[in-house]
């Protein structure tokens, strides 16, 4: 993974998930899931978990929550998928969102909780949780599908160069 372009990426997933998703009130949408699902999706495995548990901690360090929540649980979203990714046709666009659906659920039920638990807010409601990872998969695919270089452009960089060694 080309880990300069992903900062970059990580940058303007902050502003655009402070500046314009929680302005214009949508708290279905988020934007720090996508990004993991499309890090899980496409870049190899490690640089994926890797990737999601970053994408975690940028988005504790911006909330009120308790840091690590989302680094756990992005972290965990990423595990799932990219052992998901390896039973499934994951060219199929439906497979993708449904793959992507089935690892973003138990982190936002995760997430959920934390919230009813330990901060003594929200409510558990396993139908939110659903409908937040459907949504956000839905902009998974959505972006996906209207920018097809996508894929090449995470997965690009990910290629270890190594010396060869002289026995």
């Amino acid at each position: 993974m080309a880990w300069g372009g992903f900062a970059i990426a990580l940058f303007f997933t902050y502003l655009l998930q402070v500046g314009v998703v929680s302005i214009l009130d949508f708290p279905a949408v988020d934007l720090f899931l996508a990004f993991a699902l499309l890090c899980s999706l496409f870049a190899p495995t490690h640089d994926a978990r890797i990737a999601a548990f970053l994408i975690g901690l940028a988005q504790d360090l911006g909330s009120a929550d308790a840091l690590g929540i989302h680094a756990f649980t992005l972290g965990l979203t990423a595990v799932l998928l990219t052992y998901i990714r390896e039973l499934g046709n994951m060219h199929v666009w439906w497979v993708r969102g449904l793959a992507a659906v089935l690892a973003a659920w138990p982190g936002q039920l995760l997430y959920l909780l934390h919230l009813y638990y330990w901060a003594g807010t929200g409510v558990i409601s396993i139908r939110g949780a659903v409908y937040a990872a459907g949504v956000t998969a839905i902009v998974v695919a959505v972006l996906i599908m209207f920018v097809p270089s996508l894929p090449g452009v995470i997965h690009r960089g990910s290629r270890r160069r190594y010396r060869a060694s002289s026995a």
